[in-house]
């Protein structure tokens, strides 16, 4: 398992990158590119400047809080920017470690409930055999995308939901990603992330 830090250019290389790939390997056209806002809006945001415009339709985010986000404020927060980076990284490790321990001791057995944007809902209902592309910067235990595939399926089950992420951090997540940069094991700090040093 390791830690790495990727910056705005490196970001925009690998979206360029994952781009690449997509337009080159999936056939067909998205009618929608669906982003999991924070992190998977940024990611989307680079991603549509190297795929072509022709290929994609609507744009939508889904805003969701996820549980493991809840204390990455306050005080804790501020201190970031001044603890050592191998602090960081051991942090980022240990918390990744207790993920897969809580994986293992007690699977998610129900997608959590997702509220889907009514343009969204339209678009799917809307569409015989509707094609999305869903974003996120990181899977980890893959329930959020879970809960945003199921809820997709649940207004048009003929959906079919293409997963891209950077990276994918655990070895068998509820929802993995079918285009991504790193696969199982390498955690990215990320430009927006709480304790990004641009180093």
């Amino acid at each position: 398992m390791q830690v790495i830090t990727v910056n705005a250019p490196g970001l925009e290389w690998q979206a360029k990158c994952l781009a690449q790939r997509v337009a080159r390997e999936h056939r067909g056209n998205f009618d929608a590119i669906v982003a999991v806002r924070r992190g998977g809006s940024f990611v989307s945001e680079a991603f549509r400047k190297y795929f072509p415009r022709e290929r994609y339709g609507d744009r939508f985010e889904i805003d969701l809080h996820r549980p493991s986000t809840h204390y990455k404020k306050g005080r804790l927060v501020k201190m970031l920017p001044h603890v050592p980076l191998w602090i960081l990284n051991t942090m980022r490790l240990t918390e990744a470690r207790m993920l897969k321990a809580r994986q293992k001791l007690s699977p998610v057995r129900t997608a959590p409930n997702v509220d889907l944007d009514t343009g969204l809902k339209e678009l799917l209902a809307s569409s015989e055999n509707p094609e999305i592309l869903l974003v996120d910067d990181a899977i980890d235990s893959g329930v959020t995308l879970w809960g945003i595939s199921e809820a997709i399926k649940s207004v048009n089950p003929k959906t079919r939901i293409t997963v891209m992420a950077i990276t994918v951090t655990t070895a068998r997540p509820k929802v993995t990603a079918d285009y991504f940069m790193y696969n199982n094991s390498t955690l990215v700090r990320f430009p927006w992330s709480k304790d990004f040093k641009n180093r």
